[in-house]
């Protein structure tokens, strides 16, 4: 059983599913907590990182040739022992059972236990270095419009060391690999004394096709890609008598 609905559980999707054609008899059953499969099978064609749109089309193709069985909306409630297997219990009472093993891929958050010794300037909520957290912040940012971090936005307390790569996202889901690229290409820049190469842009991301976040658990009607719309939230307030 693979719980989770991004590219890690895909990935892990697909190497089960070897399996599962290796040895007849093994069932790869896939639980998304998305309601809907629209997105766990990628961008297609809309995404313009050709590898990554293949990772859906291959787990899609599994799955109409019966080697993995999807159940979207599965939120996970339970686990229970059943003789010398799982029973997976979600918060609506369905259950997937007979379960030997179960493989968690729903997002991370970064270790930073290496770091203790260090000074850093880490955002609260994302884990994410506090001078880019609002330029990856996924409940604002939609596909396409994070934007490229360097040297200035990637520099911590500590002189003269940075936070690169993924761990400078921390659990934000809208990192590329090609974001790290021109991440490090501007800290060895300002390593070597170019600060005008460092401060340059030179990244140019692609029409992802595809968003990172949770979307709509329970229905279709919204979409990860745009920005969350405003809603009013009225709290009650019970009258005091001041003396």
């Amino acid at each position: 059983m693979v719980v989770g609905a991004g590219h890690s559980a895909t990935h892990a999707v697909l190497r089960l599913s070897e399996l599962a054609r290796r040895s007849p008899g093994t069932q790869v059953t896939w639980v998304p907590r998305r309601g809907s499969a629209t997105n766990v099978f990628g961008g297609g064609l809309g995404d313009e990182l050709p590898e990554r749109a293949a990772l859906g089309s291959r787990a899609r193709k599994m799955i109409d040739e019966g080697l993995v069985n999807l159940v979207t909306g599965f939120r996970v409630a339970e686990f229970r022992q059943d003789g010398g297997s799982l029973t997976i219990v979600a918060e609506d009472g369905a259950a997937v059972t007979d379960v030997a093993h179960v493989f968690a891929l729903t997002g991370f958050r970064p270790d930073t236990e290496m770091l203790r010794e260090v000074r850093t300037d880490l955002d609260p909520a994302f884990d994410a270095v506090a001078g880019i957290a609002s330029e990856i912040d996924p409940n604002i940012h939609s596909c396409g419009s994070v934007s490229a971090t360097g040297a200035r936005e990637l520099a911590q307390p500590e002189h003269g060391f940075f936070i690169v790569g993924v761990k400078s996202y921390g659990r934000a889901p809208t990192f590329l690999a090609m974001t790290g690229y021109e991440q490090v290409r501007s800290v060895t820049a300002h390593i070597a004394g170019d600060h005008e190469a460092a401060a340059r842009n030179e990244l140019v991301l692609p029409d992802t096709g595809v968003c990172g976040g949770s979307g709509d658990f329970d229905d279709n009607a919204g979409s990860c890609c745009a920005a969350p719309a405003p809603a009013l939230v009225q709290i009650g307030l019970r009258p005091v008598t001041v003396s």
